[in-house]
This record gives C-alpha cells, structure tokens and sequence, in this order.
C-alpha cells in the first residue's frame, strides 16, 4: 500500500541552485518537525551524500511519537542534473509506525531565468491493510504539513547566500 504526497513552490534563483539546495543544503534548517514528525537535528556518516548510491544517517529530536536518535538510513537513488532527485529510507532505525520506506523525487523547470519551479512528492509504503487508514491520514495531514513547511525553507535557503554542505 501506498499513500502520495506532493507539494509546489517557486524558487527565485538559478535552477543550479534551485536543484542542489533540497539535498546538499542543510537540510536540518528545513526538517524543523511538524505535530508528531520530529525535527531533524544532525546526520551523520554522511561522507558519501550527493551522489547516487551516498548513504547518510538523520538523526532526530525527542518528542512524544520519537526516543530521538538515529531514523534510519537515507540513500540516494538517482541524481539527473539540474531535473530530478530520488532518494529514500527503507532501513527504520526507530519506531516507524509500520510504513515500511519512504520515498522522496523532486522535480525541476525553469520557467524563466531565476524562476524555478519545484516539485516535491513522497511516497510512503506500507504492508499492513489495516494500518492503511491512519497511514494515509498521517500522510495527508502530518507529512504534507512538513513538506510545506520544509519546501518553504528550501525556497528562502536557495534564495539566499547560504552554503551548500554537499557536492
């Protein structure tokens, strides 16, 4: 089973810079947490992070659904330059609530010089048909709420001068 996320936002800036900034920005500036998804506080093991095949491990802050620590381990799974990103997290490291990964593509278009356009969607599995009703509300409410929140720091970080921590 499956549900879909999917969020839309603008960027101002280079498409160079609109493609690397969500993955090789520092993305705990964006995964600042929303209800019961914890916020994102450091990685670690990261040497490899940017290309396909790089490995990373997010680690989290506590709150009531999370002990805090490591998640998990994020993979890099495509990297075409300047249009798309795939990467995501099968090995749960925490309680995952029974999804079994998580998915993430962004998409990108110039659609004018220094406006980018910018799609984000995550798809998140799971094998249980009775959890599917909460998975697909947890999605829909609490994923979704931090995917705008984060695409909304993705834009302001892009927009701005601020590094990029990966290559």
């Amino acid at each position: 089973m499956k549900t879909i996320v999917e969020v839309e936002e603008t960027f101002n800036c280079s498409l160079g810079r609109a493609f690397k900034t969500p993955i090789l920005g520092d993305a705990t500036r964006f995964l600042v947490g929303y209800g019961p998804v914890p916020a994102v506080e450091k990685f670690t093991d990261d040497e490899s992070w940017g290309q396909p095949g790089g490995q990373r491990i997010p680690h989290s802050a506590k709150n009531f659904l999370s002990k805090g620590g490591e998640i998990g381990v994020d993979e890099i799974y495509v990297r075409e330059e300047n249009k798309y990103w795939k990467w995501g997290i099968a090995e749960f490291r925490q309680w995952s609530m029974g999804f079994t990964e998580f998915q993430g593509e962004l998409f990108f278009r110039e659609l004018a010089p220094g406006s980018v356009g910018v799609r984000w969607v995550y798809t998140l599995f799971s094998d249980s048909v009775p959890a599917y009703p909460f998975h697909w509300l947890f999605g829909n409410i609490f994923w979704r709420g931090q995917m705008k929140l984060a695409i909304q720091r993705m834009k302001a970080y892009a927009e701005s001068d601020a590094p990029l921590l990966y290559e």
